[in-house]
């Protein structure tokens, strides 16, 4: 796979974990805190905003330990095979 297909299914695999993710009603009820008083705090709007806070934050932790090992030298190929690796890891945890 091409780095850029390997990109693409890993912010695929990190917008399921924010569908999916038991962190995701903790999210939720913690919407007076990020949501702006420019929207309305209506069901869809407090849903669709903690999805992609969930989405963002599995995206960001996976890139951890991808950074890490492009840094020691993996190549471009292989740090994005560990990020779709780590961002699937997270969604099957939030799974089982």
């Amino acid at each position: 796979m091409t780095p850029q297909s390997l990109f693409v299914a890993t912010v695929a695999t990190s917008l399921l974990n924010g569908m999916i993710s038991p962190t995701l009603p903790v999210i939720w009820h913690l919407y007076p805190v990020w949501l702006p008083e420019l929207f309305p705090p209506t069901r869809e709007v407090v849903y669709y905003g903690a999805s992609l806070i969930v989405s963002t934050a599995t995206l960001l932790l996976a890139a951890v330990p991808a950074a890490i090992s492009e840094r020691l030298g993996l190549g471009l190929q292989g740090a994005m095979g560990v990020w779709f690796g780590t961002t699937l890891l997270l969604v099957l945890l939030s799974l089982g």
